[in-house]
Formats: structure tokens, C-alpha cells, sequence
């Protein structure tokens, strides 16, 4: 009798764990907000000429100043509007993204001629972006002026580098908001 309830309570404990482990099929993971975007922004960027450079959730489009701007100037040249253009195309369509532009120089000429000179560069390029259907209030502007230079600036080379306008891309703050 002993043998049979022990049996018994042996086959219910077994029963117990085995309908307990229920095999769950879970579907892969979304991509993450940069995952989902990278791909397609860096193909564009790179057939304007454009760098790419992705640091977890931020994409950065860094758009050299050499070859777009007037030298002299904070003027887009036509040849720079053109690949804008079409950066901007593709960033309309997707709300989901904030975008900062900053403008950066090197480190010639006072702190207070680079600082304005970055902000001018860093709004024509605002500008286009707007003309290109972006809306205002997902982008923001900054100016760093020579504050982060991505080369030495006691080179021709250098300077040339750290003359540039910055897209970051971002989660858009409402995005992630919904996400919590």
C-alpha cells in the first residue's frame, strides 16, 4: 500500500512539473530605435559625401564645411544643397526622430568670431532642413565654436576636420515617453 502512495505522489509531482514548464515562443526583440534607422540614413549620407558615426542611440551625420560652405563665408554653396536636400527628404518622413544641428570650427580667429561662426553654419543648414519639410520644433541648434575638435588643430588637415555641422539624431522625447 506504502509502494502505491508513494508511487502515486511520485507520478503527481511529476505531472505538476511537467505541465508547469509550458514552452513559451517568444518573437525576436524590435530593433532598437538607431538599429532601425542606421542602415538606411548611413546609405544616403555616404552617397552625399557624408560621414556616419553611430554611438548607441545617436546617429550622427557630420557634413564637412570644405565643399559646401563658401570659404569665406557662412553660405551653403549650390553643391551642398543639393545632398541636404536629400538628407532632408529622408528625415521628414520619420517623426520619430529629434535632431540637433551643431555647428563647429577650428581654432583659428577669436573664441567669439568661431562661436558665431559655427551658430550661422549650424542654422543654414537648419534652414535647409526646414525647406525640406522638417518641422521646428524637432530640431535645435547649437554652436560649439572650436570646444570639440575632432583633430589636431596645428594642422592644415586638422582644421580642415573640425570645420564641420553635425545632424544627431535622437529619439524623439514623445517616443519614449509611449515606449515606458
Amino acid at each position: 500500500m506504502n509502494i502505491i502512495k508513494t508511487f502515486a505522489l511520485a507520478s503527481l509531482v511529476f505531472v505538476t512539473a511537467c505541465s508547469s514548464k509550458q514552452e513559451s515562443v517568444q518573437a525576436p526583440p524590435a530593433p532598437s530605435w538607431a538599429e532601425s534607422r542606421i542602415v538606411n540614413i548611413t546609405s544616403i549620407a555616404e552617397q552625399q559625401g557624408y560621414e556616419v558615426e553611430r554611438e548607441g542611440e545617436q546617429i550622427r551625420l557630420l557634413i564637412p564645411v570644405d565643399g559646401n560652405f563658401h570659404p569665406k563665408r557662412t553660405l551653403l554653396l549650390p553643391s551642398g544643397l543639393v545632398p541636404l536636400s536629400k538628407i532632408a527628404q529622408a528625415l521628414k518622413v520619420d517623426s520619430a526622430s529629434q535632431l540637433t544641428v551643431t555647428g563647429h570650427s577650428d581654432s583659428d580667429g577669436s573664441h567669439e568670431l568661431n562661436q558665431k561662426l559655427s551658430m550661422e553654419r549650424a542654422q543654414a543648414v537648419a534652414s535647409v532642413l526646414r525647406l525640406g519639410g522638417i518641422e521646428r520644433q524637432r530640431m535645435q541648434l547649437r554652436a560649439m565654436a572650436d570646444n570639440q575638435p575632432r583633430a589636431d588643430n596645428s594642422t592644415y588637415t586638422g582644421r580642415k576636420l573640425n570645420r564641420r555641422v553635425e545632424i544627431i539624431l535622437t529619439p524623439y522625447p514623445t517616443s519614449i515617453a509611449l515606449a515606458k
